[in-house]
C-alpha cells in the first residue's frame, strides 16, 4: 500500500512516501480502501514534536478516514465488502489502505461525499464532548467558541445551533469573520483585536457567557474564564498558541504554556463555575459513549441538520500533506482540509 510517514520533527517538508504491506485485518476489524482522510490542527502538533501521546517515530500519522470496504474480519456482523464509511483511528490515516475497529466504522449517510464523511470524525466528536459531555449546553445557554471557522469550531457552531443556543464567536480575518456570518453565529469577534474580550462581555451583558469551547490556550484561556457567568463551564482542548508557524519556536511555546492559568478549586468555588479537559485520542476505555455519539453524529447529518463544510483539498501524497499543513499554519482554512486519493 502506499503511505506517508512522518520519519522526524520539524517543517511539512519532512513527510516521505513509502510502499509498504498491507495491514492484517483482525477478526472484529475491517480493511477499507481510503478515498480521503481528514487533517487535524493535531497532526501539525505530532509533526512538530509537541503531541504528548505520538507514536514512535517513524510512523503513519492521521486520525479518520472515509472510503470503501475491501475486506471483514471473521466475527464483523455489520459490515459487507463495497459498504461506504467514515472511521476514526488512532493512527495510519495518510494513507491508501487501512484497517479499523468496526466499533467506530460508520456507514455513511445517503447524499455525503468520501470527502465530507472524512470531515465528520474528529471535529464533530470533539465539538459534541465538548458542548454536551462537558458543556452540558442547553438552548437557553450562551456559548462562546473560539477559532470558530476551523474544523472543529464549525462543527460546534452547528451543533450549537441545533441545540437553540446562542452562539458567540471568535476568528482572525474578515472574511473568516463573514463565513461565520453565513453559517450562523449571533455574535462574532475578532480575536486579533486587543479588546476583543471585552467586546465579547459587552455583547453578553446580562447574563455571561455559560459555556466556552478553548483550543487556543495562553492568555486567551484566562480571559475565556473571566468571562464565565456563574454556572458557567470552559472546556479547554487544545493549546494552539503553541505553534507559531510550520517551524518548531521553543520559545513562543515555552510562553504559551507558561501564560496558560491553572485554576485553583477554591477560585472555583468562589466563582461557582467548573473548568474542564478533553482528548478525543484518550478515550480508549469509553468506546460504546464514542459508538453513541458517533451515531448521533450521523443522524443528524443524515437528516440534513448537520453537514461538514470541506474548506480545500490537496492529493494523499508527501507532497500534498506538506501543502495542507502549510494552507492550515496560514490560517487559511474555513471548515476541513481533506486529502484525496485520487
Amino acid at each position: 500500500m502506499k503511505a506517508i510517514y512522518l520519519e522526524r520533527h520539524g517543517p511539512p517538508e519532512v513527510f516521505r512516501d513509502r510502499m509498504v504491506d498491507d495491514p492484517e485485518v483482525g477478526s472484529r476489524s475491517v480493511k477499507l480502501r481510503v478515498a480521503a482522510a481528514g487533517v487535524n490542527f493535531a497532526d501539525l502538533l505530532q509533526r512538530l514534536g509537541l503531541y504528548g501521546h505520538a507514536p514512535k517515530l517513524p510512523y503513519i500519522p492521521g486520525f479518520e478516514v472515509a472510503g470503501e470496504i475491501i475486506s471483514c474480519g471473521s466475527e464483523v456482523t455489520s459490515f459487507s465488502v463495497g459498504d461506504q464509511v467514515a472511521a476514526l483511528i488512532p493512527t495510519g490515516g495518510y494513507s491508501d489502505t487501512v484497517v479499523a475497529d468496526d466499533s467506530v466504522v460508520k456507514k455513511i449517510p445517503p447524499g455525503i461525499s468520501h470527502e465530507e464523511a472524512a470531515a465528520i470524525p474528529v471535529n464533530y466528536l470533539t465539538a459534541w464532548f465538548c458542548l454536551f459531555n462537558f458543556g452540558y449546553l442547553s438552548k437557553e445557554d450562551r456559548v462562546l467558541i473560539h477559532t470558530a471557522a476551523g474544523g472543529v469550531g464549525v462543527a460546534a457552531v452547528q451543533l450549537a445551533l441545533d441545540k437553540g443556543a446562542e452562539v458567540f464567536a471568535t476568528a482572525g480575518s474578515e472574511e473568516k469573520l463573514r463565513f461565520l456570518d453565513e453559517i450562523g453565529v449571533q455574535h462574532r469577534v475578532s480575536y486579533l483585536e486587543p479588546d476583543w474580550a471585552e467586546q465579547i462581555r459587552l455583547l453578553s451583558d446580562p447574563g455571561g457567557i455559560d459555556v466556552v469551547l478553548d483550543s487556543v490556550g495562553g492568555e486567551c484561556l484566562q480571559k475565556s474564564y473571566e468571562l464565565l457567568a456563574p454556572l458557567g463551564r470552559l472546556v479547554s482542548f487544545g493549546l494552539s498558541k503553541a505553534v507559531a508557524g510550520p517551524r518548531r519556536n521553543w520559545i513562543k511555546t515555552f510562553l504559551a504554556w507558561w501564560r496558560t492559568p491553572r485554576f485553583s478549586p477554591l477560585d472555583l468555588i468562589d466563582r461557582n463555575v467548573a473548568v474542564s479537559g478533553f482528548h478525543l485520542g484518550l478515550l480508549g476505555s469509553k468506546a460504546d459513549v464514542v459508538t453513541d455519539a458517533f451515531d448521533q453524529i450521523l443522524s443528524k447529518v443524515s437528516a440534513g441538520i448537520l453537514r461538514p463544510i470541506v474548506s480545500e483539498t490537496f492529493p494523499l501524497s508527501a507532497s500534498g500533506v506538506a501543502e495542507a499543513h502549510h494552507f492550515i499554519h496560514a490560517r487559511r482554512n474555513m471548515g476541513k482540509v481533506i486529502l484525496v486519493n485520487d
